[in-house]
């Protein structure tokens, strides 16, 4: 065997190995936007169930309210 095939072979190698490494590159900067993209969407829902979460208890303390108001009603009548 001679020197030639070997230096081709690892100029082949190293090529590939590059190759792969521009792939490892893309996915990851694909995985980066990704999780970017997941977080902003849970950064959302915190949002929107804290809205929630506020008028629940607004509701809450209006049918107590109603509750306790019509109860107290029908007692001082009778």
């Amino acid at each position: 065997m001679s020197a030639q095939p070997l230096e081709v072979r690892l100029a082949h190698l190293e090529g590939s190995f590059q190759q792969i490494d521009r792939r490892l590159e893309t996915l990851e900067s694909r995985f980066i936007h990704l999780e970017s993209r997941i977080e902003s969407r849970f950064n959302q829902m915190e949002t929107r169930f804290s809205i929630v979460d506020q008028r629940f208890n607004w509701l809450t303390g209006i049918v107590v309210t109603s509750w306790i108001s019509t109860i107290l009603t029908i007692l001082i009548h009778h």
